[in-house]
């Protein structure tokens, strides 16, 4: 798995648009020898990696940038930040109020994917990450690959509401879970963001539904592990000011829901703890997308529950 996806990376790296020119001329006397071609410079436009033309139905910033490149081959990658609790600068791990088995390092990471669109509203991904954990710590720092990925995604518009949808299926390779017996998971998710007018307000919604694959059954003395979901649903109310089109403040809410492993009946849903979000995102350029940001739990807002974390999405070719 890991051999493909380098290769892959290779692929995309060594993938650049060219064209061919070629020139010919006339002998200039009499004395010359017989000539080779009549004068003419030949313009090919074979273009292997050219570029789409903008979704003008799109001009949301981030969601540009999460669309990835223009062009038809190109690299897109995300770097992240999760922080300490900033009431506990030197803690190893984030909050976890539930009590479940969660991936809560520290961390700094992302990932490398290697895209192919079809046109200029769709793309096809593959891509893994890797995570430093525990970053400030050498006694315990360590580095991970995380959950090779294949995805599709398209953007849209319907009527004002501008909307992201993608689908993708993952390999599980996070310790933490793997341990619990899970291998994969398939989800869907979608973003979708409506502007009022020229107020510069926007309001949207992400959200997320994601099956689990294991290959036991769990293991009902381990209580973490019977909170661990066979399938979860995520949504992620949104409001937004634009200070500019690059510039913008944002505050979410995060509404998690799982179906514990603990229990027989499919339909039961725990409700997770509501986590809310308050931050900033800039477009660098339209490939380029920084978002720093401050969580916390509103029901219990204190320093040892609140952590500074950032995000970026960026894409080059």
């Amino acid at each position: 798995m890991r051999k493909a996806l380098l290769a892959s990376a290779l692929l995309g790296l060594s993938i650049n648009a060219f064209g061919q020119t070629s020139k010919l001329s006339l002998p200039t006397s009499s004395t010359d020898t017989a000539p080779t071609a009549q004068t003419s410079v030949l313009k090919q436009g074979n273009v292997i990696n050219k570029k789409f033309e903008e979704d003008k139905d799109i001009t949301d910033a981030r969601m540009k940038a999460d669309s990835g490149s223009l062009s038809k081959y190109s690299l897109k990658f995300s770097l992240s930040f999760s922080g300490p609790p900033v009431g506990e600068p030197g803690s190893r791990y984030q909050p976890n109020p539930d009590g479940g088995i969660c991936a809560c390092d520290t961390s700094f990471g992302g990932s490398i994917g290697t895209r192919y669109r079809f046109d200029s509203k769709s793309a096809l991904s593959l891509g893994t990450g890797v995570n430093m954990l525990t970053p400030f710590h050498s006694d315990t720092r360590r580095y991970e690959t995380k959950n090779p990925y294949i995805g599709y995604d398209r953007t849209a518009r319907v009527g004002d509401v501008q909307m992201r949808n993608g689908v993708s299926a993952t390999y599980v390779t996070n310790q933490a879970y793997r341990d619990i017996g899970e291998y994969a998971g398939i989800g869907y998710d979608a973003s979708v963001i409506y502007n009022f007018g020229a107020t510069g307000f926007a309001a949207g919604i992400d959200g997320s539904v994601n099956y689990y694959l294991f290959d036991r059954g769990p293991d009902f003395s381990n209580k973490k592990e019977l909170k661990t979901g066979r399938y979860s649903l995520g949504l992620y109310p949104q409001v937004k000011y634009n200070f500019t089109d690059k510039f913008s403040m944002n505050s979410s809410v995060a509404l998690n829901f799982n179906n514990p492993r603990g229990t027989e009946d499919y339909a039961t849903l725990w409700n997770r703890t509501l986590t809310s979000r308050l931050g900033f995102g800039y477009a660098v350029t339209r490939d380029v997308y920084f978002a720093p940001y401050v969580s916390f739990f509103p029901k219990d807002i204190s320093d040892d529950n609140t952590t500074l974390n950032f995000a970026t999405t960026f894409s080059i070719l």
